[in-house]
């Protein structure tokens, strides 16, 4: 099961030091209240953070400041920006905000962290980041309580926890949903979403029109996400507990499911270049019956011209054989090994990842929230409709994903393979195979196989 294999893989980090160093070599950026915890605690005196858990050592004093590197920059990240403000408030730590560009944060990270330089104090990042970082040595465990963790349904504790540490703060999230035009299925006919893969196919062909396709689904530079997010559906895996890639069975499920679509004319022409953006607005101008995207879409299409809550549908994923799971795309915050205010950073860490932080992010800026008790909250239920926030709590607590080193190289391998075959420019089992055995061939030559 999913859980059993997360639990296994993540003890391969432990003592994979320069593995990790050499995984990273070349690698760039991939194209992907209070504050309390929920548990009435403040942080005390000593550090800790009033529940148990530490945020620096003991003989550390606490920093007036520090330096933290947003992916982006805060204009476009107006729910940061509004928890840096209120965390500057109420501790007193200011807080200098390095905007990088998303496409250059992990090349710059890598540079700094090469040269051991404390620079960066924390930074926030995905969580697919964290196999290559911890395997070199380059983040410090946050010491994050019990009762704050608590707050993360299991599966993204797993994914941020490694060797029994955490590692990174969940802050908000990104992960599958199915949306759909219930305007066009109305006019269509059609009185349900599909249910499973094959109403996918069943149903497509009566949404079909000359003006909107049926069914689409992010990919461009997010098609690695995408085929994991179906790869799970379909209860397969990249990899098994020895490091080994084992996906082409369950891959091929997905790749059949695919060619039904293609065959069936159900896909819209150029999906293959259509990343998080382009499958949104190509949704939101009426061109897609239905949409199996990233949640954030969700709250765009709500105040969308031409749209709203009568128009907008939505529904758990359509069942693959295994299962309706989705994607875990998850930000977080994570704090340099080689900071020299890494108490500061830490309460700046769980500061940001508190329900009323989770809230507020959610409330300004339309993120997922990460904290499943978030979505019951009056102000959030007075903004968005009920039946939106129940399918995206479902997919938050029934999202996937794996940790893997060398996470750019073993993506790149699977892209160059999958787009040929989900556009029936290659064999679908020969492009498994061949990436199957690039990576195979990778794990050799850093020596996790």
């Amino acid at each position: 099961m999913q859980g059993d294999h997360s639990h296994t893989r993540r003890r391969f980090i432990k003592g994979a030091g320069t593995i990790g160093t050499i995984a990273l070599a070349g690698c760039g950026g991939n194209a992907g209240s209070d504050g309390s915890d929920g548990s009435g605690g403040t942080e005390g005196s000593d550090g800790s953070d009033g529940s148990g858990g530490s945020t620096g050592t003991g003989s550390e004093s606490m920093a007036d400041s520090i330096v933290f590197y947003n992916a982006g920059s805060l204009k476009y990240d107006p729910g940061t920006e509004e928890n840096i403000t209120r965390f500057e408030e109420e501790t007193g730590i200011s807080v200098e905000v390095n905007e990088v560009p998303w496409n250059n944060l992990k090349t710059s990270l890598t540079t700094i962290w090469r040269n051991k330089d404390a620079t960066v104090d924390a930074f926030n990042g995905p969580t697919w980041w964290l196999a290559d970082f911890v395997a070199s040595d380059w983040l410090e465990p946050l010491e994050l309580s019990d009762s704050h963790m608590s707050n993360f349904p299991e599966n993204l504790r797993n994914l941020v926890t490694l060797d029994g540490k955490t590692y990174m703060a969940p802050e908000f999230g990104k992960w599958g949903t199915y949306l759909y035009d219930a305007a066009h299925f109305e006019e269509q006919g059609v009185s349900e979403p599909p249910q499973t893969w094959d109403e996918v196919v069943s149903k497509g062909k009566q949404l079909n029109t000359e003006d909107t396709s049926p069914f689409a689904f992010t990919w461009s530079n997010k098609d690695v996400f995408t085929f994991k997010q179906f790869l799970y559906q379909a209860g397969g895996q990249l990899f098994n507990d020895s490091n080994e890639p084992t996906f082409v069975d369950a891959g091929m499920d997905v790749m059949n499911f695919f060619t039904r679509l293609r065959e069936n004319d159900l896909l819209p022409n150029g999906i293959s270049s259509m990343g998080e953006g382009g499958a949104g607005d190509t949704f939101i101008a009426g061109q897609l019956a239905s949409v199996e995207s990233w949640t954030p879409l969700g709250a765009r299409a709500l105040d969308a011209d031409g749209w709203g809550a009568d128009r907008l549908g939505s529904a758990k994923p359509p069942e693959g054989p295994d299962s309706r799971a989705t994607f875990q795309d998850t930000n977080g915050i994570s704090v340099s090994a080689f900071s020299e205010n890494k108490r500061a950073a830490k309460k700046f860490a769980q500061y940001m990842t508190t329900p009323a932080s989770s809230k507020t992010n959610m409330k300004v800026e339309g993120n997922p929230a990460v904290i499943p008790s978030v979505y019951d909250e009056p102000e959030i239920q007075d903004q968005y409709p009920s039946w939106l926030l129940e399918d995206m709590k479902f997919n938050l607590e029934h999202a996937k994903s794996e940790t893997y080193l060398a996470q750019p190289q073993v993506d790149d391998y699977l892209s160059e393979q999958i787009t040929p075959a989900l556009l029936g420019d290659k064999d679908p089992q020969d492009a498994l195979e061949t990436a199957q055995s690039n990576i195979e061939r990778l794990y050799q030559d850093i020596g996790l196989l």
